[in-house]
């Protein structure tokens, strides 16, 4: 075998093995809020969380390798709908006003909701939030959206160097900004009322 053939072998190999799927956990970020809680407010049931991404049902990201191609992929366990449906009745429950027989039911459709590295790392969370009465009627209905970006456009951990926990991270926090835009927004409290 000669060594352009080795080189070829080498390099696919090191290309498939840096390949990877990886299973991470996301929630809302109780300790990074700032909570607004309000006595006597009606309390609320959670509905679905409608996923229109467009995507498989578990895929929200991937850091991606010099021409773009996806080296390690991110997926929600066990799905990005459920993943949201939690945050926001984790957020509900943080501010009191989750019931199991509430007056209102919270309910949305992800509209966007995904992360991404290639040089810098930035997420994205575009969630269509609705309020209805114990009728089904709908009462609210706002898109609320969040995108963060950090790193430098000069980084060196990138590519196969690239950390999944902080693009995570940073999918997590554009997770918790829309539950606490929806939650604290005061037109959706003013609907229940």
């Amino acid at each position: 075998m000669n060594t352009a053939c080795r080189v070829v072998i080498f390099v696919t190999v090191l290309l498939l093995s840096a390949c990877s799927t990886n299973s991470v956990h996301l929630a809302y970020d109780t300790k990074s809020s700032t909570l607004a809680r309000t006595e006597n407010a009606p309390k609320v049931t959670i509905g679905s969380f409608v996923d229109q991404r467009g995507e498989t049902a578990t895929w929200f990201g991937a850091i991606r390798g010099g021409y773009g191609n996806p080296l390690k992929k991110l997926e929600a366990t066990p799905s990005v709908s459920a993943v949201i449906q939690s945050a926001f009745m984790d957020g509900l429950k943080a501010r009191g006003l989750l019931s199991d027989e509430g007056a209102y039911q919270l309910s949305g459709v992800i509209k966007k909701f995904d992360c991404s590295q290639y040089v810098r790392r930035e997420a994205h969370a575009e969630i269509e939030v609705h309020i209805s009465d114990r009728a089904g009627r709908q009462v609210f209905s706002q898109t609320y959206t969040a995108d963060e970006l950090e790193g430098s456009l000069l980084a060196l951990n990138v590519g196969v160097f690239a950390s999944v926990e902080n693009l995570r991270a940073l999918a997590e926090k554009s997770l918790t900004e829309v539950v606490d835009k929806s939650l604290d927004d005061t037109s959706l409290r003013k609907s229940m009322l």
